[in-house]
């Protein structure tokens, strides 16, 4: 074996044990979130919860569990709700009228059609993106499903905090989006994650939406329709 072939397998092995000695780390932080007030000026938001962080730069596959979304008191349980690509998210209607969940996204079009009280539909969203998810029904039920390519994700508590954990060492892109926030407003930023190390951010977005409007799964305004309860829309 030539000097050339010796050292291309030294390197090989070299590499190979320090890929095998890598831990996994962590990312840990922040989101902060303004509000734009009536003045035009921007002011901190008290309560920071329902943002999804998520990393990219690596996949990974999804699990095997069904991701669940259902349907009480004519509101979406979780109204944000972080997935892998590839996952099935279960819209169930437990509640005590008829919903037709539906999205008009680019990301994943769907239609459940109506489904009763205790009735269930799955979806499988297989590429990322952001879904808004609403009723053909109730115009005032809203959530959002956001598809992400790895494990590496979690949602912010009431102060804006997060930690995401079995992160592999090296340079990710580190995302924070929001519900309420313009599609174009998606804070970004570059985290470095050391082998069993933990890495900080601060992730920073406006919220400048003021309401849900949106159309029909037709894509036509709302107009009155029942909802099979008797007590209306």
């Amino acid at each position: 074996m030539g000097g050339g072939a010796v050292k291309s397998l030294l390197l090989s092995l070299l590499l190979t044990a320090s890929l095998a000695s890598a831990e996994p780390g962590a990312v840990r932080g922040e989101v902060r979130i303004l509000v734009i007030g009536p003045d035009g000026k921007p002011t901190p938001k008290a309560d920071r919860s329902g943002v999804v962080v998520y990393l990219t730069g690596y996949t990974e596959e999804p699990p095997a569990e069904v991701a669940k979304m259902s349907q009480r008191d004519k509101t979406f349980f979780p109204s944000v709700l972080p997935i892998v690509a590839g996952q099935k998210v279960e819209f169930s209607n437990r509640d005590v009228v008829l919903h037709n969940v539906f999205s008009r996204s680019v990301a994943r079009r769907f239609d459940a059609g109506k489904n009763r009280p205790g009735e269930a539909y799955v979806e499988t969203f297989k590429k990322t993106g952001i879904i808004d998810v609403y009723c053909d029904i109730h115009e005032q039920m809203v959530a959002t499903v956001v598809v992400v390519p790895n494990r590496a994700f979690a949602v912010t508590d009431k102060d804006g905090r997060f930690e995401l954990r079995g992160v592999p060492p090296g340079r990710h892109p580190l995302f924070a989006v929001h519900r309420r926030d313009e599609k174009s407003n998606i804070a970004r930023v570059e985290v470095v994650v050391e082998s069993g190390g933990t890495a900080t951010a601060t992730l920073e977005l406006t919220e400048t939406r003021a309401d849900d409007t949106h159309l029909d799964k037709h894509g036509k305004k709302y107009g009155p329709r029942p909802d099979y309860s008797g007590k209306g829309p």
